[in-house]
């Protein structure tokens, strides 16, 4: 098969396959664009002190500035993680457009060709972009106060760095595309959706709380103590969306409303997509929650810490998880897009039935206000009473008092801005609600 046939069976043909493909490419230019700022910063070298009147505190002392690489490294990975995700959207329809690619004599080989070439494209696009990102990031770092100048200016090298991002990044994400294309090399068959595995996520979940218990046990290394109590952290935050999922599709389908009960079946079914979304935004919530506590305990005034050095930093973290909390929102609405056009002959039935338009948009609304509120609160909650728990440890730690208070402060006024953001992400998915209830979807298969 020559490589423009490739090239026209992989373009995007519908409105998902369109909005999937510009989450990907935007993703891709993210995580390059942290990449090429981490390798900037990396230059400058670890061993030794920087120094430099122009630039933060941070990447002065080499100790911090090394940490500030290993953190824009871990915004890309996590960036390059949505990517996959974007990836996965729209899975149903790939994998029927692929099994009838399949059906009518292409090849295994022909098949993962062409989801490495859709892939491939996106990734190539977005490495592109990457350097434009990543020099309009050096220049509003640069238009910050010094403390807040984490990044130096871009340079030549970085021109040279740029199609080298670019190529590993389009590799990456076609040979990605390409395993994505496994599932459909065998006959295609119908694959049942799976609930939400209730117990395993309970049992993890009591495996992260022991994880920080045992930390507890650790008392004169305070930063062995981390390593146990960082691994509960991720656990219990991996673990819950599909707890959260669980109760809140079961309460919904309890409810008398049926358009609740509705929101709840959704909500049930996709649990396994879309609860690696929602792990990321309780982790994201738990980053906030912990920096916010941190915050209000370097505001107390019996506090000996350097103020104007700490608030930068937290502010970049609070920063950087809310951007990933954004993309992963991104990514979650994109998925609710491709569920409803996967369901969209039950939907031309059910508004045939009589259940009209307006009212799946409220059922819409219902499933994202009832998954994004929880799991940003959960976070957040989490987020401070670690912090909490972590300070209580030394004896002349903190007054505890104001911290609590600041942190069921903040989860209030998050899960306020979730329930927020999340109608209106319901309200943007109004075109998508419009085409699945069409009545010629009931042709459809």
């Amino acid at each position: 098969m020559s490589p423009a046939t490739l090239f026209a069976l992989a373009r995007p043909r519908s409105a998902t396959d369109r909005t999937r493909f510009r989450l990907l490419v935007a993703t891709v230019a993210i995580a390059g664009a942290f990449l090429l700022s981490a390798w900037r910063i990396k230059r400058l070298g670890f061993g030794e002190y920087y120094d430099s009147p122009k630039f933060s505190d941070y990447l002065q002392e080499y100790g911090i500035r090394s940490g500030v690489t290993f953190a824009a490294v871990l915004l890309a990975a996590a960036s390059y993680l949505l990517a996959f995700q974007a990836l996965k959207l729209g899975t149903a329809a790939r994998d029927r457009r692929l099994a009838a690619f399949r059906l009518a004599g292409a090849t295994p080989g022909q098949v993962r060709g062409l989801g490495a070439v859709d892939a491939g494209i996106g990734g190539l696009i977005g490495g592109i972009l990457a350097g434009p990102l990543y020099l309009l990031l050096t220049l509003a770092i640069q238009a910050l106060p010094r403390m807040g100048r984490v990044l130096p200016p871009a340079n030549t090298v970085d021109l040279a760095a740029w199609p080298i991002v670019a190529a590993v990044l389009t590799v990456s994400a076609a040979g990605v595309g390409a395993l994505l294309g496994r599932g459909v090399i065998a006959e295609p068959r119908v694959r049942e959706a799976k609930g939400p595995d209730v117990t395993r996520a309970a049992v993890a979940g009591a495996a992260g709380v022991g994880l920080i218990l045992l930390s507890h046990l650790i008392d004169r290394q305070f930063y062995a103590a981390l390593v146990p109590f960082g691994l509960g952290l991720l656990v219990i935050c991996l673990a819950l969306p599909t707890l959260l999922v669980a109760w809140q599709g079961n309460r919904l389908e309890r409810s008398s409303n049926p358009l609740k009960v509705l929101a709840g079946g959704r909500l049930l079914r996709t649990v396994r997509p879309h609860g690696r979304t929602l792990a990321v935004l309780v982790l994201c919530g738990a980053a906030v929650g912990f920096v916010v506590s941190m915050g209000i305990e370097l505001a107390q005034p019996n506090h000996v810490y350097d103020i104007s050095f700490h608030v930068p930093g937290l502010i970049f973290a609070a920063g950087a998880a809310v951007f990933i909390a954004v993309i992963a929102g991104v990514s979650l609405l994109a998925g609710t897009a491709d569920d409803l056009l996967d369901q969209r002959r039950q939907l031309a039935a059910l508004n045939v039935l009589g259940v009209g338009e307006r009212q799946l948009r409220t059922s819409v609304r219902f499933q994202l206000t009832s998954s994004i509120t929880w799991a940003t609160a959960s976070g957040l909650l989490i987020g401070g009473l670690l912090y909490a728990d972590l300070t209580s440890r030394d004896e002349f730690g903190p007054n505890q008092t104001p911290g609590l208070l600041a942190t069921l402060a903040v989860v209030v006024m998050g899960a306020g801005l979730a329930w927020l953001i999340a109608g209106l992400a319901a309200f943007l998915l109004r075109g998508h609600v419009h085409e699945a209830v069409a009545p010629e979807n009931l042709r459809s298969s």
